[in-house]
Protein backbone atom coordinates (compact mmCIF):
# COMPACT_ATOMS: atom_id res chain seq x y z
CA UNK A 1 0.00 0.00 0.00
CA UNK A 2 2.77 2.40 0.77
CA UNK A 3 4.74 1.77 -2.30
CA UNK A 4 1.52 2.42 -4.10
CA UNK A 5 1.15 5.49 -2.19
CA UNK A 6 5.00 6.40 -3.06
CA UNK A 7 4.28 5.77 -6.69
CA UNK A 8 0.90 7.69 -7.15
CA UNK A 9 3.47 10.68 -5.71
CA UNK A 10 6.05 10.68 -7.91
CA UNK A 11 3.12 10.24 -11.06
CA UNK A 12 1.70 13.32 -9.07
CA UNK A 13 5.34 15.76 -9.53
CA UNK A 14 5.70 14.16 -13.21
CA UNK A 15 2.04 15.95 -13.96
CA UNK A 16 3.05 18.78 -12.17
CA UNK A 17 5.98 19.07 -13.63
CA UNK A 18 4.46 18.71 -17.12
CA UNK A 19 1.71 21.21 -16.50
CA UNK A 20 4.50 23.48 -15.26
CA UNK A 21 5.92 22.84 -18.54
CA UNK A 22 2.69 23.35 -20.87
CA UNK A 23 2.33 26.97 -18.58
CA UNK A 24 5.90 28.37 -19.14
CA UNK A 25 5.72 27.40 -22.91
CA UNK A 26 2.55 29.56 -23.40
CA UNK A 27 3.96 31.95 -21.60
CA UNK A 28 7.09 32.55 -24.04
CA UNK A 29 5.14 31.68 -27.25
CA UNK A 30 2.75 34.62 -25.66
CA UNK A 31 5.51 36.99 -25.03
CA UNK A 32 7.44 35.75 -28.44
CA UNK A 33 4.14 36.62 -30.35
CA UNK A 34 3.95 40.50 -28.72
CA UNK A 35 7.50 40.37 -29.27
CA UNK A 36 7.24 39.66 -33.11
CA UNK A 37 4.89 42.03 -33.64
CA UNK A 38 6.57 45.18 -31.74
CA UNK A 39 9.94 44.04 -32.91
CA UNK A 40 8.00 44.21 -36.84
CA UNK A 41 7.25 47.54 -36.01
CA UNK A 42 10.23 49.39 -34.17
CA UNK A 43 13.16 46.94 -35.14
CA UNK A 44 14.93 44.96 -32.26
CA UNK A 45 17.14 47.38 -31.20
CA UNK A 46 14.87 49.95 -30.56
CA UNK A 47 12.85 47.73 -28.31
CA UNK A 48 13.05 47.22 -24.56
CA UNK A 49 12.76 44.52 -22.47
CA UNK A 50 10.13 46.53 -20.19
CA UNK A 51 7.90 47.19 -23.48
CA UNK A 52 7.59 43.66 -23.49
CA UNK A 53 6.99 42.80 -20.69
CA UNK A 54 4.47 45.39 -20.08
CA UNK A 55 2.79 44.54 -22.90
CA UNK A 56 2.82 41.13 -22.27
CA UNK A 57 1.70 41.84 -18.80
CA UNK A 58 4.29 39.83 -17.09
CA UNK A 59 5.99 40.65 -13.88
CA UNK A 60 9.31 42.68 -14.32
CA UNK A 61 11.82 40.90 -12.87
CA UNK A 62 10.26 37.33 -14.46
CA UNK A 63 11.93 37.96 -18.26
CA UNK A 64 15.63 35.82 -17.25
CA UNK A 65 13.13 33.02 -15.91
CA UNK A 66 12.00 32.70 -20.06
CA UNK A 67 15.15 33.53 -21.66
CA UNK A 68 18.51 33.53 -20.77
CA UNK A 69 19.09 37.08 -21.96
CA UNK A 70 17.79 39.95 -24.60
CA UNK A 71 19.66 37.78 -27.38
CA UNK A 72 18.27 34.69 -26.68
CA UNK A 73 15.01 36.26 -26.62
CA UNK A 74 15.90 37.72 -30.37
CA UNK A 75 16.87 34.09 -31.27
CA UNK A 76 13.79 32.58 -30.17
CA UNK A 77 11.99 35.43 -31.41
CA UNK A 78 13.45 34.99 -35.03
CA UNK A 79 12.55 31.52 -35.22
CA UNK A 80 9.44 31.59 -33.95
CA UNK A 81 8.90 34.08 -36.35
CA UNK A 82 9.67 31.74 -39.01
CA UNK A 83 8.10 28.80 -37.78
CA UNK A 84 4.26 30.52 -37.98
CA UNK A 85 5.48 32.36 -41.45
CA UNK A 86 6.62 28.79 -42.87
CA UNK A 87 2.77 27.43 -42.11
CA UNK A 88 1.71 30.37 -43.74
CA UNK A 89 3.96 29.88 -47.30
CA UNK A 90 3.25 25.67 -47.31
CA UNK A 91 -0.14 26.39 -47.27
CA UNK A 92 0.47 28.02 -50.41
CA UNK A 93 3.17 25.64 -51.86
CA UNK A 94 1.77 22.77 -50.70
CA UNK A 95 -1.98 23.42 -51.66
CA UNK A 96 -3.02 20.66 -54.58
CA UNK A 97 -6.12 22.48 -55.69
CA UNK A 98 -3.78 24.40 -57.61
CA UNK A 99 -0.59 23.70 -59.89
CA UNK A 100 3.36 24.51 -58.45
CA UNK A 101 3.68 27.53 -60.72
CA UNK A 102 0.14 28.88 -59.50
CA UNK A 103 1.06 28.55 -55.99
CA UNK A 104 4.10 30.16 -55.70
CA UNK A 105 2.32 33.36 -58.11
CA UNK A 106 -0.61 33.05 -55.74
CA UNK A 107 1.82 33.50 -52.77
CA UNK A 108 3.06 36.22 -53.73
CA UNK A 109 0.32 38.14 -55.12
CA UNK A 110 -1.42 37.16 -51.88
CA UNK A 111 1.53 39.05 -49.97
CA UNK A 112 1.62 41.74 -51.94
CA UNK A 113 -1.79 42.70 -50.80
CA UNK A 114 -1.12 42.15 -47.32
CA UNK A 115 1.63 44.48 -47.45
CA UNK A 116 -0.67 46.95 -49.21
CA UNK A 117 -3.04 46.79 -46.33
CA UNK A 118 -0.09 47.37 -43.85
CA UNK A 119 0.62 50.67 -45.15
CA UNK A 120 3.91 48.87 -46.88
CA UNK A 121 5.16 48.81 -43.42
CA UNK A 122 6.75 45.88 -41.14
CA UNK A 123 7.97 43.89 -44.13
CA UNK A 124 9.30 40.06 -43.30
CA UNK A 125 11.52 40.02 -40.17
CA UNK A 126 13.92 37.70 -41.06
CA UNK A 127 14.91 40.55 -43.85
CA UNK A 128 14.72 43.52 -41.44
CA UNK A 129 16.66 41.22 -39.02
CA UNK A 130 19.05 40.14 -41.42
CA UNK A 131 20.13 43.93 -41.87
CA UNK A 132 20.23 45.07 -38.25
CA UNK A 133 21.19 41.89 -36.29
CA UNK A 134 23.97 39.81 -38.79
CA UNK A 135 27.06 42.32 -38.15
CA UNK A 136 26.08 42.20 -34.29
CA UNK A 137 26.69 38.75 -33.46
CA UNK A 138 27.63 35.39 -35.10
CA UNK A 139 24.35 33.64 -32.92
CA UNK A 140 21.83 35.99 -34.92
CA UNK A 141 23.32 35.77 -38.47
CA UNK A 142 23.51 31.81 -37.94
CA UNK A 143 19.75 31.48 -37.10
CA UNK A 144 18.67 34.39 -39.71
CA UNK A 145 20.58 32.26 -42.48
CA UNK A 146 19.44 28.87 -41.45
CA UNK A 147 15.79 30.16 -40.86
CA UNK A 148 16.08 31.80 -44.37
CA UNK A 149 17.31 28.26 -46.04
CA UNK A 150 14.20 26.74 -44.87
CA UNK A 151 12.60 29.47 -47.26
CA UNK A 152 14.58 28.46 -49.92
CA UNK A 153 13.87 24.89 -49.39
CA UNK A 154 10.66 25.50 -49.54
CA UNK A 155 10.54 27.07 -53.03
CA UNK A 156 12.73 24.67 -54.50
CA UNK A 157 10.63 21.72 -53.40
CA UNK A 158 7.56 23.64 -55.55
CA UNK A 159 10.26 24.75 -58.32
CA UNK A 160 11.27 20.61 -58.24
CA UNK A 161 7.49 19.03 -58.26
CA UNK A 162 6.57 22.33 -61.17
CA UNK A 163 9.30 20.86 -62.78
CA UNK A 164 8.47 17.21 -63.04
CA UNK A 165 4.90 17.90 -64.21
CA UNK A 166 6.41 20.40 -66.96
CA UNK A 167 4.58 24.03 -65.47
CA UNK A 168 8.04 25.00 -64.71
CA UNK A 169 10.64 25.42 -66.84
CA UNK A 170 13.50 22.60 -66.24
CA UNK A 171 16.52 24.62 -68.02
CA UNK A 172 17.20 26.21 -64.70
CA UNK A 173 18.60 24.53 -61.86
CA UNK A 174 16.23 24.36 -59.41
CA UNK A 175 18.82 25.64 -56.40
CA UNK A 176 19.47 28.75 -58.20
CA UNK A 177 16.16 29.30 -59.64
CA UNK A 178 14.80 29.32 -55.30
CA UNK A 179 17.88 30.94 -54.55
CA UNK A 180 17.10 34.26 -57.02
CA UNK A 181 13.48 33.81 -55.71
CA UNK A 182 13.95 34.39 -52.17
CA UNK A 183 16.92 37.01 -52.52
CA UNK A 184 14.90 39.00 -54.84
CA UNK A 185 11.66 38.67 -52.82
CA UNK A 186 13.66 40.12 -49.74
CA UNK A 187 14.83 42.30 -51.78
CA UNK A 188 11.64 43.72 -53.03
CA UNK A 189 10.03 44.03 -49.63
CA UNK A 190 12.96 45.88 -48.56
CA UNK A 191 12.46 48.55 -51.71
CA UNK A 192 8.58 48.07 -50.93
CA UNK A 193 9.33 49.78 -47.17
CA UNK A 194 11.26 52.65 -48.15
CA UNK A 195 9.42 53.71 -51.78
CA UNK A 196 6.11 53.01 -49.41
CA UNK A 197 4.66 51.51 -52.86
CA UNK A 198 4.17 48.33 -54.58
CA UNK A 199 6.30 48.83 -57.65
CA UNK A 200 9.09 46.74 -56.54
CA UNK A 201 6.97 43.87 -55.65
CA UNK A 202 5.00 44.19 -59.31
CA UNK A 203 7.99 44.12 -61.15
CA UNK A 204 9.52 40.97 -59.01
CA UNK A 205 6.39 39.30 -59.24
CA UNK A 206 5.99 39.80 -63.08
CA UNK A 207 9.75 39.14 -63.88
CA UNK A 208 9.88 36.15 -62.17
CA UNK A 209 6.59 35.15 -63.79
CA UNK A 210 7.88 35.48 -67.04
CA UNK A 211 11.45 34.86 -67.22
CA UNK A 212 12.32 32.34 -63.97
CA UNK A 213 9.09 29.93 -64.11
Amino acid sequence: MEQKIVGFKIVSIFVDDWSNIGMKKETVDNILAIGTDLVLKKGYNNLGILEVLETAKIPKGSFYYYFKSKEDFGIQLIKYYSEHSLKILNSYLKDTSKNPRERLLSFFNDMKNVYSDKGFKEGCLLGNCSLELSDVSESFSTVISSELDKWQFCFEDCIIEGQNTGVISADKSSVDMSNFILSGWEGAILRMKSSKNNDAIEVFIQYVSKYIL
